[in-house]
């Protein structure tokens, strides 16, 4: 037993300093944008209200507005950069991008990145196959083995599921569209999303049935992603930007925008939904 952990922590720390060594071989995330005057942002495509393509090709949504200020106010240039929930971090940690503007700063993921904010904090929404009644709305209601529940693996709404709901029949799917599936075709019952991405959904797809803000509500805080590097300037400038941005409305706008050029009324949107 003795000799199995060394051994695991052997590997382990050998892991940690190939890392740092790699690492210590890119620039500071901050002498990299000066240089190249290129913001390099990572966006989910296809995730609405979050980030879409319109028909020029053009990234719309709130994650590129956002991404657009961040390079105005640096005088550099945006670069977006298609990833997915599953690979986000190690494409930051890889240098593959500089930021991605929708991340719940988890303790395990604060061993592998840096964060800026928060940003905006967002609620849960169980969105319901279309003729099926649910059981209430509490999170405890839908506790159930008998309750099939689909989630977007590696998104916020794993953790609340297996925190709220860890008896009901849990089912992990890659993407959104894959969830929907199956709710549509009767493999769940419902979904459970974010509460924007949710809105949007129920939007876009109107066979689907009833929205659910489960209770007790539960908002996390969303924050910017970034590489550690030793240098720290762009997590803080990141942070200075948060705060303003939050503080003078300009984030509750960009959300609320994204919401309707994608058909959402700001006037339908819950009055106990805060950003």
């Amino acid at each position: 037993m003795q000799t199995r952990l060394l051994a695991m922590l052997a590997i382990l720390a050998t892991a940690t300093l190939a890392t740092a060594a790699h690492a210590a071989d890119m620039p500071s995330v901050w002498t990299q944008i000066m240089s190249t005057k290129k913001l390099r942002v990572c966006v989910i495509p296809s995730y609405q209200p979050y980030a879409w393509k319109d028909a020029t090709g053009t990234w719309q949504g709130f994650a590129p507005e956002m991404a657009r200020d961040v390079a105005k106010d640096l005088h550099v240039d945006p670069e977006f950069v298609e990833t997915t929930q599953g690979t986000i971090v190690l494409d930051l940690q890889s240098n593959k991008c500089d930021t991605y503007f929708a991340f719940n700063a988890t303790p395990e993921r604060a061993l592998a990145i840096d964060f800026a904010g928060p940003i905006y904090t967002l609620g849960f929404i169980f969105i319901d196959r279309k003729g099926w009644t649910p059981p209430g709305h509490r999170w405890v209601d839908f506790n159930d083995p008998k309750i099939g529940i689909c989630y977007v693996i590696g998104a916020s709404q794993e953790q609340q599921l297996k925190r709220f709901d860890p008896k009901a029949n849990l089912i992990g799917l890659a993407k959104v569209d894959d969830c929907l599936l199956a709710v549509q075709s009767g493999r769940a019952d419902t979904y459970l999303a974010a509460t924007l991405d949710g809105l949007v959904t129920k939007q876009k797809n109107p066979q689907l049935g009833e929205l659910v803000f489960p209770q007790p509500a539960n908002a996390l805080p969303s924050y910017a992603g970034i590489r550690i590097d030793s240098d720290g300037r762009f997590q803080k400038f990141m942070q200075r930007w948060s705060e303003y941005n939050r503080a003078n409305g300009n984030v509750g706008q960009w959300l609320i925008g994204a919401l309707a050029k994608y058909g959402v009324d700001p006037a339908t949107i819950p009055a106990d939904i805060q950003f």
